[in-house]
């Protein structure tokens, strides 16, 4: 006979094989948050050392910078009065000259005869003149044929002082001490009236220098406002100026108004050249030269408020524009701005701002480049 087995016995196992399954998955959903608990935190970022330095503002003399050419005060363009066939040119270009030293001649064959005639024509009625006078006293002549005569004379003399004047212009001398700038003429050419012949620079005006300014710069400067010139020429050496003259309208073309600056000879600095002396030095002074390449620097009278910041605390310059670091009220973070620099001052190290933060602000100085927009500080030290 045949035995089933008992049903009674194998629920049983089943019951019991489910309840050790659920207790064991209680057991694993229990430990885990306690493994999450038992991980390492998470770390705040450290904040950045830095240094401070408040903007102040302080009334300066903002100088104005330009550049420009050396010149002679008095220039000038020399010509004939007359026109005709130059006869003789009797510089060359560079030469230095003294007053009424003979530059050109025009050829006499025209003027000569014309001054020869007018003399004969005032000679002529000189004789009709004193004749006039002996017939009146006699009784002969009328006072009305007397008064031609006169006329006549008078005619006379004024045409032979012109033509006697114009023999003197067919001769071109130096007008004062100088330099020939250019020449621009040769023997057997024909001019004409008013050519310009020779470029001259007198030494009685002294130097100059001419320098364009903008509409915003001009206004700043007064005549008279002292002003320094460094030339090319004379690396390191600075030449006292003054401004002289100001134009009273812009430049057509380049809407600048040109600004004359007076170079004072007292106190040029002289150039020490070797051989002349026990020392082995001599001080000359510089050799100035028209066209020579000048920068300019005026100090105008009137003096302005600006705000000044270190100039370590600018980053990322590109021309006038740069950024800086502006620290928060609390001084716990620094939040990037951008500025504008008027000038640098080369005295004392400092950028002055046109546009930035206002006096009062603390900007950073140093740590700028390991800084970003917003990032906690930590200050260290203040100027």
């Amino acid at each position: 006979m045949v035995r089933v087995p008992s049903l009674t016995l194998s629920a049983a196992w089943v019951s019991g094989f489910l309840v050790l399954l659920v207790g064991l998955l209680s057991l694993v959903g229990c430990s885990r948050p306690a493994t999450a608990a038992s991980g390492p935190p998470v770390a705040r970022e450290a904040p950045v050392q830095v240094r401070s330095a408040p903007v102040v503002a302080e009334d300066v003399v903002r100088p104005v910078r330009a550049s420009g050419v050396l010149a002679a005060k008095q220039e000038l363009r020399l010509s004939f009065k007359l026109g005709g066939i130059v006869r003789q040119v009797a510089v060359d270009e560079g030469r230095s000259v003294k007053r009424g030293q003979v530059l050109a001649a025009l050829d006499p064959s025209e003027i000569g005869p014309q001054v020869a005639q007018a003399r004969e024509a005032r000679d002529k009625a000189s004789r009709d003149l004193e004749r006039a006078k002996q017939l009146h006293e006699a009784q002969v002549a009328t006072r009305a044929q007397l008064q031609d005569a006169t006329t006549a004379f008078e005619v006379a003399d004024a045409a032979w002082s012109a033509a006697a004047f114009n023999q003197r212009q067919a001769t071109l001398v130096a007008p004062s001490n100088g330099r020939i700038l250019r020449r621009m003429v040769e023997p057997g050419e024909v001019v004409s009236p008013g050519q310009a012949l020779f470029q001259f620079a007198s030494e009685d005006g002294g130097w100059v220098v001419r320098v364009g300014l903008t509409d915003r710069e001009v206004v700043r400067v007064q005549e008279g406002d002292a002003a320094e010139v460094e030339l090319d020429a004379y690396p390191g050496r600075t030449f006292p100026a003054r401004v002289s003259e100001i134009a009273s309208a812009a430049t057509p073309g380049l809407g600048t108004a040109e600004v004359e600056l007076e170079l004072r000879p007292p106190t040029v600095p002289p150039v020490r050249v070797a051989g002349a002396d026990e020392r082995g030095v001599a001080e000359l002074p510089p050799r100035l030269l028209s066209g020579l390449s000048a920068k300019a620097r005026v100090l105008p009278s009137e003096r302005q408020a600006v705000r000044f910041i270190p100039v370590e605390a600018l980053l990322e310059g590109d021309g006038d524009v740069a950024s800086v670091f502006i620290m928060s009220p609390d001084g716990r973070s620094a939040r990037r701005q951008r500025v504008r620099v008027a000038f640098l001052s080369s005295e004392d190290g400092r950028a002055a701002l046109s546009e930035g933060p206002e006096v009062g602000a603390h900007v950073v100085t140093d740590g700028v480049a390991f800084l970003r927009d917003g990032q906690a500080v930590a200050v260290v030290g203040a100027r």
